[in-house]
């Protein structure tokens, strides 16, 4: 962190509580009112800063007053302070309030040692609600200056969240020496977050066995792999050389006359300086112009740390405004997107295929640490690169890499994920033309899964352009997610197959669609506006009047890592296992008659779907290769603490909160055709949205009939 930092540390816990229904009562969604509470913890890793982050003790001008001797000038203060409140997270503006009365994140309200922006410490303590609206809000402003306090919502309904807490992949007790020892071997990216349930007292809650109500759940975190191509003999480090640029030997050199200092150390920070160097080389920033090659400290001078959004608009931070008002230490511009400049620039370079045209590079660059520390070296088969980020799978197959937080963990990347898949057209085109076909578009005896670049594709965000639907779960309305191949093939590429494949399965090798994929990005509508005579009237993005105005217009990181532009379950899977439309709740990170993002969004009532099906690139059911050889062992074992027989490590099942019968469908559906159709009540589930849970059972079948799931799961079945 002394040097540059492109995302912030922020990792959340999340939790739902459920009180079970034993012996065939209603379970029920518990909140405050009920008179209980979540204490969080995350297992051996209660502090970040010091041996394994610097973080606030990096200065930077976090007040703008042109110095760094004031007391809140550090990174962890600078890196939020576009980002305020007027009153408290709810989002409150009391009436008059103006500008000045502004409250910013890192300067009205600092950001204490080892805590998140929320003041959520990282050591433990009690999680916050969010009710019906959701909650932490914050407020920025965007690229049209009239249109300013916009709220963000960062947690959504119904959840428990301790908010953007600074966690490492460190542990206390492993974590030894300096910062400066830190090793590969140090790592611990899949962490053990733990829940335990309070009375209103703060005492300890036990269930009907007398066991102490306690769940954990993952925490990923790791750190990306920039240090492979930009130090020692990578390849940026050597073009670098090439050009007559010396910063990164110093650098390394420098940090190497340490005892302590790890080769992995110093090739990280002679990474960060080799970075910063080529940005200046290439794009005439003057990071480097105060560099101190001798320096123990701010070896950056009077620029302090660069932070990437300060110019790169970026979406995950809240950074809509761009040049970020409150930069220092450096003239900030507006730059492109942060998630395009990166993705980019860096496929141009380095498209780095595999024996399939399939890009290493994402999983390259991303971090790629397994939970077993032996395998965190060269001698790992499955690691995507070696030391100096040369492709080991250029004749191989990408997707039977692994390490890091998506290929050879997600469910998505099981070879022993079955079926039922509840796919759509579009879900059995990416089955049976990339799940079951090798890297030469052979047939496979086992599942290969998809790949990141499945996924982020040109045609799922065509998909979500298209829509304007009613009801989510019944997918009524203008939508393409429920046609045939055909009719989308003609609505999206005019019926050319080709070109359909070509980006639903976008390749980096002839046209390279996977660069194409950001550097071809078109924005989607925000709103229209029906103003006149240079006047704003904003209306919602479908009114049937008005100009388009794009997310690019209001955001400098475009509509990147929003609803618009992220992938959706529905792309490929059939309703109703698709996302919430939540008539735009969280608007602009979602839309009216359009599907949230997937962290947004809830099925059987108000359960969320990550509650059974856990977060995005850790769904379960995630491969489990044994302890020594799994990715990520802790997602495997959160699974199993909802088995209904200590073995089945998929998605949530009924009897996790439900009394149930010997199929596994809850007692509530006795008399109806449902009772003795496990996969056929799992979809009834997904069909009820919010408010169907009070619903009686009559009225539930009446409103999504046993007919109608049994068909979608024959359908739908892969």
């Amino acid at each position: 962190m002394s040097y540059c930092c492109v995302i912030p540390p922020y990792n959340s816990i999340q939790a739902q509580a459920v009180a079970a229904g034993e012996s065939g009562k209603l379970p029920k969604l518990l909140s405050p009112d009920d008179d209980v509470k979540l204490y969080y913890y995350t297992r051996d890793n209660s502090y970040s800063e010091g041996n394994k982050m610097k973080y606030w003790s990096v200065a930077k001008d976090a007040d703008g007053d042109g110095h760094f001797d004031s007391p809140g000038d550090n990174v962890a203060n600078y890196v939020w302070t576009h980002l305020f409140i007027y009153k408290d997270l709810e989002g409150t503006k009391p009436a008059g309030a103006t500008d000045k009365d502004r409250l910013r994140i890192g300067r009205q309200i600092p950001v204490n040692i080892d805590s998140g922006p929320s003041g959520k410490p990282l050591s433990g303590g009690y999680l916050e609600y969010a009710g019906k609206n959701g909650g932490n809000i914050v407020m920025t402003d965007t690229l049209v200056p009239p249109v300013k306090d916009v709220k963000l919502v960062l947690t959504a309904s119904h959840l428990w969240d301790a908010l953007g807490l600074p966690l490492t992949a460190f542990n206390d007790t492993t974590r030894k020496g300096t910062i400066r020892s830190v090793t590969e071997k140090d790592f611990q990216p899949f962490q053990y977050s733990t829940v335990e349930m309070h009375d209103r007292t703060g005492k300890g809650m036990k269930n009907s066995s007398g066991m102490p109500v306690s769940y954990f759940g993952t925490n990923p975190v790791d750190i990306p792999n920039c240090y492979a191509c930009h130090s020692r003999n990578g390849k940026a480090a050597q073009m670098a050389r090439d050009e007559g640029i010396k910063y990164s030997d110093k650098e390394y050199k420098y940090w190497k006359s340490y005892p302590d200092e790890s080769e992995y150390m110093a090739r990280l920070a002679e990474s960060s300086i080799n970075i910063l160097s080529l940005h200046d080389k290439h794009h005439e920033t003057t990071f480097l112009k105060d560099y101190r090659e001798n320096a123990s400290g701010n070896r950056l001078g009077s620029t302090g740390l660069v932070n990437c959004a300060d110019c790169h608009g970026d979406n995950v931070s809240g950074n809509l405004q761009e040049p970020r008002p409150t930069a220092t230490g450096y003239k900030a511009v507006k730059a492109m997107p942060l998630s395009e400049a990166i993705h980019g620039f860096h496929l141009g370079m380095v498209p780095m295929p595999d024996g399939g045209g399939r890009s290493q590079a994402c999983q390259s660059c991303h971090p790629t640490h397994f939970q077993n520390p032996n395998m965190n070296d060269d001698s790992n088969p499955f690691r995507v690169t070696d030391r100096y980020g040369e492709g080991r799978f250029s004749k191989g197959d990408i997707r039977k890499s692994g390490g890091g937080c998506y290929v050879r963990r997600d469910a998505h990347s099981n070879p022993n994920a079955k079926p039922p898949f509840f796919l759509n057209d579009y879900g059995k085109w990416q089955y049976k033309n990339v799940s079951i076909k090798d890297e030469h578009g052979k047939p496979t005896k086992e599942l290969r899964g998809l790949y990141c670049t499945n996924c982020h594709t040109k045609a799922a965000q065509a998909f979500q352009n298209y829509d304007n639907i009613k009801h989510d779960s019944t997918q009524s309305g203008k939508t393409l997610r429920n046609k045939t191949l055909k009719e989308m093939i003609k609505a999206i590429s005019h019926g050319d197959a080709k070109a359909f494949a070509a980006i639903a399965d976008p390749k980096t090798t002839g046209n390279n669609e996977v660069m194409k994929y950001y550097t071809e990005h078109k924005s989607a509508t925000l709103v229209k506006n029906v103003g006149k005579d240079g006047k704003l009237d904003l209306k919602p993005w479908n009114h049937p009047k008005g100009g388009a105005v794009p997310y690019a217009a209001a955001s400098g990181g475009n509509d990147w890592w929003l609803a618009a532009s992220e992938p959706h379950c529905a792309d490929c899977h059939v309703a109703p296992f698709v996302e919430s439309e939540t008539g735009g709740k969280y608007f602009p990170i979602d839309l009216p008659n359009k599907y949230s993002l997937y962290r947004y969004s809830k099925g059987h009532g108000d359960i969320a779907c990550q509650s059974c099906h856990e977060s995005t690139h850790g769904l379960y059911s995630t491969r489990y290769d044994g302890k020594e050889r799994s990715v990520d062992v802790t997602t495997h074992e959160q699974a199993l603490q909802y088995s209904p027989d200590g073995k089945y490590a998929g998605p949530v099942t009924c009897s996790a909160c439900h009394t149930v019968n010997d199929k596994g469908v809850p007692l509530q559906l006795k008399d109806t055709k449902y009772a003795n159709d496990y996969w056929a009540s799992v979809t009834l589930a997904h069909f009820m949205r919010s408010g169907d849970q009070k619903l009686s059972v009559d009225e539930l079948v009446k409103k999504y009939p046993y007919s109608k799931s049994t068909n979608i799961v024959k359908k739908g079945w892969k």
